[in-house]
């Protein structure tokens, strides 16, 4: 029988100037207990610092908080979306994509967090797509101290309905004081907790965390209950998955199963085979893939 593995505490630190500020967490910290997510980002920034960058074979998944400023999300398979605070924008980059996000108007303060997952083997040459769910259309319950919202996936109260390109938990949770929220983790899954203000325990008082650390968990052999209860009022963050436990090579923000098949996808970069977006003054326009 595998029960449960619980990973060590991670403790974040932001890192940036104004334009651009960042913890950032990623899976080599965490022994394979964040598989199948490569890492994710708590950013907030004020300009676009990024510019026109290229995806492969991973999803980026972009949240906002409900205190953000507004998110232009293009990439060269035509999406062209505002995000909007409380929402979420899902780029499934397959075989890639070239994407970029600002803030609008430039300068206001766009808060929230990236979430970097990885694609199955079989699935990395797979055309790109992307998904937009509006804050409306997210769940949010409340319950004995608790407010859940159900970004994706599902948990034991609620889900979501909305089918997501990847089987992916993404909670957004506030937690009473001395209250105790309770998720089902299927079997063979993992769970990464980021705490965003707050501090929570289990039920055994086994670990604690507090704002700004993370904590990953899983691979049992059967279903586990996590119980956290909050030691004060404590908002945080819950994502889960199914381990895919396949090797990556990546670049930037290209993350593949072979050397041969990251070369491929640098190579449709750079020769334009992935579309591109074109930067002229403040317009920008897009440019499909071949």
């Amino acid at each position: 029988m595998k029960h449960l593995e619980v990973s060590r505490v991670f403790q974040t630190v932001s890192s940036g100037d104004g334009q651009f500020a960042a913890r950032k967490v990623r899976s080599i910290h965490f022994n394979g207990l964040l598989d199948p997510l490569i890492g994710f980002d708590h950013f907030e920034l004020t300009s676009d610092v990024f510019g026109p960058h290229p995806h492969a074979g991973m999803s980026a998944i972009t949240y906002l908080f409900e205190d953000s400023g507004h998110y232009h999300n293009l990439d060269s398979s035509g999406t062209d979306v505002v995000i909007t605070p409380g929402s979420l924008m899902w780029t499934w980059a397959g075989r890639g994509i070239v994407h970029t996000e600002f803030p609008v108007p430039e300068g206001t303060r766009v808060h929230g967090m990236q979430v970097f997952v990885n694609t199955a083997a079989l699935r990395k040459q797979h055309l790109p797509q992307a998904l937009f769910i509006d804050s409306r259309d997210i769940p949010v319950v409340d319950y004995n101290g608790v407010t859940v919202k159900v970004i994706a996936g599902r948990t034991n109260i609620a889900g979501n309905r909305i089918k997501t390109p990847e089987a992916l938990t993404f909670l957004d949770i506030t937690i009473g004081r001395g209250r105790t929220f309770q998720h089902d983790l299927p079997a063979g899954w993992t769970a990464t907790i980021y705490v965003l203000s707050g501090e929570v325990a289990d039920d055994r008082k086994s670990w604690v965390i507090t704002a700004g650390q993370v904590l990953a968990m899983g691979r049992s052999d059967q279903l586990e209950t996590l119980s956290l209860t909050a030691v004060s009022d404590t908002r945080l963050i819950l994502l889960g998955g199914q381990p895919l436990s396949e090797p990556i090579f990546s670049a930037g923000a290209m993350a593949m199963s072979s050397e041969e098949e990251l070369g491929k996808a640098i190579s449709d970069f750079e020769e334009g085979r992935m579309g591109f977006i074109r930067i002229e003054g403040d317009k920008r326009t897009i440019v499909l893939a071949t």
